[in-house]
């Protein structure tokens, strides 16, 4: 048993170093990629010419291709071995990161011509034949196998390090909040002023409910066909009930501190969970793109349509203004009507502006079938 036990967690290790070094290599292909688009006319990296950028930011700039280059060649070398065991987007991303090592190969000319040289026959016959020929390998099965139990794998330690980001910062804010953090500010609370809500807002929400107060009292006496209270009755009714809304006001006065700390303690287990769970973040963070880019293009184009119209339409004012309300309120601090127009006015504007060019420098890229389909449902537009 134990023998088992000891295999399964070496295969877990092993399948997730190889989603970690393909994610790796996939990412520097995609930064040779966009170095290529930007710099070089999508045409290869030619470190003997000279960019009209400064000479230390092309220095820089040729570092990053070199370190990506070698990423993409080490990604190579440790999953090549396990190609058998990918599927769907590995298979794709694996491909990729074999066509940026091409054009760089080890006997290629230093001096490349400006053009690239036609190909003898077209990349999808060439990957059809692999594809016939791994399927004839008498290996072929066994690699399967592989592959399935590796994604299995993968996918376990990706809802488990996705659980634990959840969970774990929730607990911790609320067990924190009602064993530590609620009884030390209720004892130190009394003694400090900067423990404590800002008193005007309270006042003016205590005076109000005192107000409404004393005209339920008045109306219920006049309802029931019973004589108004005296003065003196009023007053000593109304000094019980400032009594009660006064001990209100001093327990809210303390729910914004508490909240604030009981936050940066699920902050802390946040971070916590991300420095040691790193290497499971990146296997997180290959399942999702294989989750995501395997959608149809339109479900994506559903999905992102659906995204910046919640969050960036023109009806979503009301939910930002929603949320900054709860924000507010959450953390003690005045919910000023100006501040929140000038964030309606400012931020979903940049989140636009950032989203279209992910769209235009990414997803362009990785999946241009996507995009058509985006502006196909977006009306043209």
């Amino acid at each position: 048993m134990a023998l088992t036990n000891w295999m399964g967690a070496f295969g877990r290790a092993q399948a997730q170093d190889v989603s970690h070094d393909l994610e790796r290599g996939y990412e520097s292909a995609l930064l040779i990629q966009s170095i290529e688009l930007e710099h070089y006319n999508d045409r290869p990296v030619r470190p003997e010419l000279d960019l009209r950028i400064p000479r230390t930011a092309q220095a820089q700039l040729l570092r990053r291709f070199r370190a990506a280059l070698d990423v993409c060649r080490q990604s190579i070398s440790t999953v090549g071995p396990h190609r058998g065991e990918l599927a769907g987007q590995e298979i794709r991303q694996f491909q990729l990161i074999e066509t940026v090592v091409a054009r760089y190969g080890a006997k290629r000319d230093p001096l490349p011509a400006i053009s690239r040289s036609p190909e003898v026959l077209p990349r999808s016959l060439i990957g059809v034949v692999d594809q016939v020929r791994r399927q004839l390998d008498p290996e072929a099965e066994a690699n399967v196998v592989a592959g399935f139990r590796r994604r299995r794998d993968s996918t376990l330690v990706s809802l488990r390090i996705l659980l634990l980001l959840i969970l774990v910062p929730v607990l911790v804010q609320q067990i924190s909040r009602t064993y530590v953090v609620s009884p030390l500010v209720d004892r130190f609370a009394p003694d400090n002023a900067f423990l404590t809500y800002p008193k005007p807002k309270l006042e003016e929400k205590a005076v109000e409910k005192l107000r409404v107060f004393q005209a339920e009292i008045e109306f219920d006496a006049l309802l029931q066909g019973n004589p108004l209270p005296s003065r003196e009755e009023l007053q000593a009714q109304l000094a019980s009930r400032a009594q009660e809304l006064k001990e209100e006001a001093d327990l809210e006065s303390t729910h914004a501190i508490k909240n604030v700390l009981a936050d940066l303690g699920g902050l802390v287990g946040f971070v916590l969970v991300c420095v040691f769970g790193r290497r499971d973040l990146q296997v997180l963070r290959g399942f999702l793109d294989e989750l995501v880019y395997g959608l149809s293009d339109s479900a994506k184009a559903f999905a992102i349509i659906l995204f910046t119209d919640i969050f960036v339409g023109f009806h979503s004012p009301e939910g930002w203004t929603v949320l900054l309300d709860g924000v507010a309120h959450h953390l003690g601090l005045p919910a000023r009507e100006n501040f929140i127009m000038l964030f309606i006015a400012t931020f979903p504007v940049v989140l636009a502006t950032v989203f279209k060019y992910w769209i235009f420098r990414y997803l362009n890229r990785v999946s241009p079938s996507s995009v058509a389909t985006l502006h196909n449902m977006n009306g043209g537009g």
